[in-house]
């Protein structure tokens, strides 16, 4: 019988390639050479850690459909433990922690998981919020916890070495993982072993994925990924949850000593690296595929790493979609140089590709803020006209978890298919590509029409001195605020202002139509907790209210 259960993954990399390296970390560096030492568990290995949890698990009571939170650092160990709860068809539930306290403990009430794995530090947490906590009836730390009736992982002992995938349908939960909370409250989307194994197909056919790849991902879920794709992953020297604040020479030293090849992170990660590389003339030499996801990626970081500072051949790829609907369509960088960058420059949008597989079906639909109940054909919207992305296929999540009115607001039904909202306006061009224009949530209103965020911004990012800008809605009025490269300009109102007529004249000459009068600067944006690049325009617009 067909098994759907992703541990299944894990175990046919056994079967393949058993003594080779699956997860590599930094162990420490040599003091003289400053060399990297690493450690690694071989594929065989982490099967058998993972047994070893999966057993220790079930004896504790942990089984099948069981909720369970991770609170453990990227690393083989947070694999290792994920494989385990896939094996016991348990739930492991993901959160990002660094988005807050409070936004963290509404994320763990809505889970209302049964168990609890995680570093010692978090049972002391806990112990602070024990109402948040109230439903977890079981708990394991990794390592040693006074805690009372906290057990450790690291103490347990079983001779056996392979304890056996459950039997999985495709349609039963696999896992719960929390959307970031950048554009509201963050939500419990419920992932099936359908669409986890579609998106691992789907990515290794379109970005070629191998064994013979070596990955370091940066956002660490996708390490999980890289395992089942048969790519021994290394874990990088960083905080993963401020990619923006990644030391570059530590990420540079790990990609030459280890020859990545493949590598998932943020625009802004990238960002900080194209910087470095350039101000010190280094090289990727040994990659040949970057995957940049979380945000639009401007033209420029592609024209920077495919000119500049990947090797020749080497390729970029940039997946659009959401935690609610993942990968969708997807974008080489170099198809960006080549035909959509003068197009976005000019207005239109950012070119986010088409979709990346044939059994997925994309629509634009006319723009409402209220739920939709049922589908109808008359929603949807020719070539050309800006609507609201929705989805439906193997990757689109049916369901928030313990959230109805979230469900209700963002699916539409049609019999048995379930749509997705995406939230995000676009269109399609006429060759069929999909074209992003910004959040739906973040137009701005006036004089009877709209304004997208995407179209105003790509025109003025490409001023000299501005490093990003935001369009945001005010009382009775649309502003832009302006991030300047330079922070010595926020003191020069002379500079100021001749930045602001500038950008008036180029909005003029791209967008005639487009009247916008009130320019402010401010040193830096707020950004999203996961990717630190999605622009917190609630944050920005209560500060501008407040300039003003």
């Amino acid at each position: 019988m067909n098994n759907a259960n992703i541990a299944c993954r894990l175990e046919a990399q056994v079967d393949k390639q058993a003594h080779k390296r699956a997860v590599i970390e930094l162990y420490k560096r040599d003091k003289v050479s400053g060399a990297g030492v690493y450690k690694h568990l071989t594929f065989l290995q982490l099967e058998e850690l993972s047994s070893k949890y999966a057993r220790a698990f079930s004896d504790s009571g942990i089984k099948k459909g069981m909720r369970v939170l991770l609170g453990v650092k990227p690393g083989s160990d947070l694999c290792a433990l994920t494989f385990a709860l896939f094996k016991l068809g348990a739930v492991p539930v993901f959160i990002d922690p660094g988005m807050g306290k409070k936004h963290l403990l509404n994320c763990v009430e809505q889970a209302q998981a049964e168990a609890l794995v995680a570093l010692p530090a978090v049972f002391l947490f806990k112990i602070f919020q024990s109402q948040s906590f109230a439903s977890v009836k079981i708990s394991w730390s990794l390592g040693y916890s006074p805690i009372f009736g906290v057990k450790n992982l690291n103490s347990v002992s079983y001779e056996e070495k392979f304890y056996p995938a459950c039997q999985m349908e495709e349609h039963e939960m696999a896992a719960l993982l929390f959307t970031s909370g950048s554009t509201g409250p963050a939500k419990g989307v419920v992932y099936s072993c359908k669409i986890f194994n579609f998106q691992l197909d789907v990515i290794k056919e379109s970005y070629g994925a191998t064994a013979a790849d070596m990955d370091m991902s940066v956002f660490p879920l996708f390490a999980l990924f890289a395992v089942c794709m048969g790519m021994p992953t290394v874990i990088p020297d960083m905080d993963t949850s401020k990619p923006a604040a990644a030391d570059p020479v530590k990420i540079l030293q790990i990609i030459e000593e280890q020859n990545v090849t493949f590598s998932f992170g943020s625009p802004a990660f990238w960002k900080v690296m194209a910087d470095y590389c350039e101000e010190h003339n280094r090289k990727l030499s040994s990659v040949r595929c970057l995957v940049m996801a979380g945000c639009s990626v401007e033209p420029d970081v592609h024209r920077r790493y495919l000119k500049n500072i990947l090797p020749e051949g080497a390729e970029i790829f940039v997946p659009y979609g959401a935690t609610e609907s993942l990968p969708l369509t997807s974008m080489k960088g170099s198809d960006v140089l080549s035909f959509s960058a003068r197009r976005s420059e000019l207005g239109a949008g950012t070119c986010v590709g088409r979709a990346m597989s044939g059994e997925y079906d994309i629509q634009i639909i006319k723009i409402t803020d209220g739920a939709i109940e049922d589908w109808s054909d008359n929603l949807v919207l020719g070539s050309g006209e800006v609507g609201e992305i929705v989805n439906s296929g193997p990757i689109t999540t049916h369901e928030y978890y313990n959230n109805t009115e979230g469900t209700k607001n963002s699916k539409i039904y049609d019999g048995e298919k379930v749509w997705h909202r995406m939230g995000d306006l676009g269109y399609f061009d006429k060759d069929g590509y999909l074209w992003f224009c910004g959040r739906k949530n973040e137009r701005v209103e006036m004089n009877g029409t709209f304004l997208c965020t995407d179209k105003i911004e790509n025109i003025l990012n490409l001023h000299e001195d501005i490093k990003r800008s935001a369009l945001v809605s005010l009382k009775n009025e649309a502003a832009l605020i302006l991030e300047p490269n330079d922070l010595n300009i926020l003191k020069n109102e002379e500079r100021k202002n001749s930045i602001s007529g500038e950008l008036r004249a180029l909005l003029k000459k791209t967008l005639p139509d487009v009247q916008i009068s009130r320019f402010l600067f401010k040193d830096s944006f707020p950004v999203d907790v996961r990717h630190n690049a999605k622009i917190k325009r609630d944050l920005l617009r209560a500060w501008a209210q407040k300039e003003i």
